[in-house]
């Protein structure tokens, strides 16, 4: 990455034992702070490029419109919506998976996979979005490479190898399987219960839940091709989890899916003394989950992530922090000595992807852990009319004013709870339950708002066209 950041050392700031303390008073003794692993720049040396001549490749529908890409040395460069020149063309790993599903030239693909593939410390590969995309998750100070677009170029290689299975594509799907296997907190997508669609290393893992789903699919056809009881067992431990925590991801009080289970906040800090260190303890409320400790760095002149826990602005005893919350950690931002936390409640807005910062200021108050040691539980339970958003309601902000993400989650918890490629009929019961509460539910949401969802049938067809198998084609018969 570009950005110049001043990354203190050690354990955050200058003070490990403060931060040794708080894992021990907070968490037991038991943190883990990620120490992602990151592609070399020749590694990443085709994949960073930006091309605007090549030989052009045949179209395919993604996302239900037409898909260009161009050739160059072999490898698909396709035009993004977000970037300023409408002549360029960049790596996009989420295409190149849709490219390889519709390639009729196996040696085209195996000239493709060789020079844009990242080894990875576990022996799979992964496919790393390079630092061309002004996406807020991106701009962290890490590249980062995605579940959702990785369980795509699963997903092609498993069409090719259905259709001619040889060894060159035998090794090329385990490899990219071992990539959606290598674990979070050394760079990995694999929270060992989820799939994490772009994994977050200065904040909590945040679980996206479309691109989880997403990847489960995939995964699931993966495991029935190849009668793989392992990645089936791996699904079922997934969706356990899910179910067993499904309230994270659903807002009751708007009666409407959550996009993710995180929401980034910015809080206000007033210490004792001045020039305060802080440090941001994740604790986890399930205990198939670890508990995360972030160092905030400086981020002064705003170039990470809204979603990296960072220090804004410092001056005397007032600090500001960009600030995670999520509804499967218990938030605790500690600090030698007594201080306050201001945090913005609400701030819900039906076109926003988080809050909107129109809230009311609330005031909490931090309380000793030991010696000088004291933290504030980033919660606003003792508020009766406050909310915090932690993991923020999909949105009606696409081009054509519906809410897709809402009937995606919908149509792939029962997709993925009908064709099941592990034995738990009870589990696949469950998820079915849960999807058709969420679509009964719409009726409640849209009685209150002039708003529209994507129509089950739309989302079936999206789900359906970079799938292997495509075990239903009508939404009717997939919703009876």
């Amino acid at each position: 990455m570009t950005a110049t950041l001043l990354f203190l050392p050690s354990l955050g700031f200058g003070d490990p034992n403060m931060h040794k303390m708080a894992c021990e008073l907070l968490g037991g003794g038991s943190c883990y702070t990620p120490r992602p692993f990151q592609p070399s720049e020749q590694a990443m040396a085709y994949a960073d490029k930006v091309v605007e001549i090549g030989v052009k490749s045949t179209d395919f529908e993604m996302y239900g419109n037409k898909q260009s890409v161009v050739l160059h040395h072999g490898v698909p460069y396709a035009k993004y919506w977000q970037n300023d020149n409408p002549n360029e063309y960049v790596f996009h790993p989420m295409v190149f998976g849709r490219w390889i599903y519709n390639q009729n030239v196996p040696e085209a693909i195996s000239n493709a996979l060789s020079k844009v593939s990242v080894d990875l410390p576990n022996g799979g590969v992964a496919f790393y979005y390079p630092n061309r995309y002004a996406l807020n998750r991106m701009s962290g100070p890490h590249l980062m490479y995605s579940a959702i677009s990785q369980s795509e170029i699963l997903a092609g290689l498993l069409n090719q190898f259905k259709k001619t299975p040889t060894k060159q594509l035998d090794e090329a799907l385990l490899k990219v399987l071992k990539g959606l296997m290598l674990p979070h907190d050394i760079g990995g997508v694999n929270l060992g219960v989820a799939q994490l669609e772009l994994p977050l290393f200065q904040s909590n893992p945040e679980i996206i839940l479309n691109g989880w789903l997403h990847s489960l699919l995939h995964l699931n056809d993966y495991a029935l091709v190849r009668a793989d009881q392992d990645v089936a067992e791996y699904i079922h431990d997934n969706l356990v989890f899910f179910a067993d925590n499904s309230d994270v991801w659903y807002d009751n009080k708007r009666k409407i899916s959550r996009y993710s289970d995180t929401s980034p906040h910015r809080v206000v800090l007033d210490h004792v003394s001045d020039n305060a260190e802080y440090g941001v303890f994740y604790k986890a409320k399930d205990s198939r989950l670890s508990n995360y400790q972030v160092f905030p760095v400086r981020d002064y002149e705003r170039v990470l992530s809204g979603f990296d826990v960072r220090i804004l602005r410092q001056a005397g005893r007032r600090s500001t922090m960009g600030l995670t919350c999520s509804g499967l950690f218990d938030v605790y931002v500690y600090s030698r000595g007594e201080f306050t936390l201001k945090i913005r409640d609400d701030g819900y807005d039906p076109y926003r992807a988080t809050p909107d910062g129109t809230g009311e200021w609330r005031e909490l108050k931090s309380h000793a852990l030991d010696g000088d040691l004291s933290a504030v539980k980033v919660s606003l339970s003792d508020y009766d009319d406050s909310e915090l958003i932690c993991g923020y309601p999909t949105n009606f902000a696409k081009q054509d004013g519906k809410n897709h993400y809402h009937t995606q989650h919908i149509m792939a918890l029962i997709y993925l709870a009908r064709t099941s490629s592990y034995d738990d009929p009870e589990l696949d019961r469950r998820l079915i339950r849960i999807a058709k509460s969420w679509l009964h539910n719409n009726d409640i949401f849209l009685r209150k708002n002039d708003l529209v969802f994507a129509s089950p049938q739309d989302l079936l067809n999206a789900l359906n066209r970079g799938k292997v198998l495509k075990q239903f084609q009508n939404a009717e018969d997939i919703l009876h």
